[in-house]
């Protein structure tokens, strides 16, 4: 634990530096090419500072709970310093709860797994020099999962889920799994607990912001937007080339495909952890509206669960430096459009290296198909 918080601390502490005394001063200098979403994070946190509401007031395109995460920095001063302290923290945080509970299963495979998560160059460059609020998101997304290792609470489990839902969507894919292994009794209780958290957070917005609060929902879960698809993912970069697929289709296969999964996982008795990693690499192929930092979340589920394949951990940090190539393309010639000479070679350099991530992550898909990992050996519930 020691080892890893310092090396953590200082591999973190020298790219704040780095950042804070020289990129943001020599190479970030143009407003309209800004990296980050500081500017947002910090009108919804003095929005929530100043009384008041989200989504009515100020304009919000994430869910309630992480903008209420984001008042620590900008109470403290809203600067890069401030911002940059503050996600790495929770990498660390991360990173520690990653070994504290697996070394209960197996100490130098968790060490493995947590050095390994760390070191990932998305892993170091959110929190830094995207300043991306994800580094809080993967912590909360793993928490559920960590804590049932400890206390094996159903209750627990559906309590932080339900939390993690309303920081960021992505924890709605560790609802299915929990589900598939509840007994109706179970299952009803695991159902009203979700519910009356849900209630207790959205009924505020449904009621005094309710145009405002729906619209966020349909652009969340529905990539529907007045704005031109963003991210990184292939169906972004071939909507950019006027080859376009509906992203309504997109999903509805993804739906289809996350049954499959869920029906596939009923029928093994699968781990939570894998359902969960499985169903994420269909999102990451198919959901035509991944970002850069949302790779962190995949990472951290993956990399414990296939830490023992030095293949496998290959390919995720090939992935992380694919993904990298594919943000700066996409920012450069897509987003923020201030470079046109070069892009007939550098958007397909772009699609090039989706679909490298995608074969990738097909592969990975097989690898946990068709093995039995460490963790299979000690199944959640």
């Amino acid at each position: 634990m020691l080892l890893l918080t310092l090396l953590a601390s200082l591999v973190l502490g020298t790219l704040i530096v780095a950042d804070v005394l020289y990129v943001d001063e020599a190479v970030n200098t143009n407003p309209v090419t800004d990296h980050t979403d500081n500017e947002l994070y910090i009108q919804r946190a003095e929005s929530i500072m100043a009384g008041k509401l989200l989504y009515r007031d100020v304009e919000t395109q994430t869910p309630p709970l992480i903008n209420y995460l984001l008042v620590p920095p900008v109470a403290f001063g809203a600067s890069a310093l401030a911002f940059e302290l503050y996600f790495s923290s929770f990498i660390i945080m991360t990173t520690l709860a990653l070994f504290l509970v697996l070394s209960r299963i197996d100490e130098a495979l968790a060490f493995r797994a947590s050095l390994a998560f760390l070191l990932v160059p998305t892993t170091l460059i959110t929190p830094v020099f995207a300043r991306q609020d994800e580094s809080i998101v993967v912590f909360f997304i793993l928490l559920p999962v960590l804590m049932v290792y400890v206390s094996r609470s159903r209750n627990g489990y559906s309590v932080l889920t339900a939390l993690g839902v309303w920081i960021k969507m992505h924890s709605v894919f560790l609802i299915p799994p929990l589900l598939l292994k509840s007994r109706r009794q179970q299952l009803f209780q695991e159902l009203a607990i979700m519910g009356t958290i849900t209630l207790a957070i959205t009924v505020p917005f449904f009621v005094l912001a309710f145009d405002e609060f729906v619209w966020h929902l349909r652009f969340y879960l529905l990539g529907e937007s007045n704005s031109t698809l963003q991210g990184i993912s292939l169906w972004r970069i071939m909507d950019a080339e006027s080859i376009g697929v509906p992203s309504l289709l997109l999903i509805g296969i993804m739906g289809v495909i996350l049954l499959i999964i869920y029906k596939w996982s009923y029928r093994h008795n699968a781990g939570i952890w894998k359902t969960v990693a499985l169903t994420l690499i269909v999102y990451f192929i198919m959901y035509p509206k991944v970002h850069y930092e949302y790779f962190l979340i995949l990472f951290a589920i993956l990399i414990p669960l296939l830490i023992e394949s030095k293949k496998a951990v290959g390919m995720l940090y090939g992935i992380s430096v694919l993904s990298g190539i594919t943000l700066l393309i996409e920012q450069r010639y897509l987003d923020w459009q201030v470079a046109v000479a070069h892009d007939s070679i550098m958007v397909p350099l772009a699609a090039l290296c989706m679909v490298a991530i995608d074969i990738m992550l097909i592969f990975l898909f097989r690898e946990l198909l068709m093995t039995r990992n460490w963790l299979d050996r000690k199944p959640l519930f």
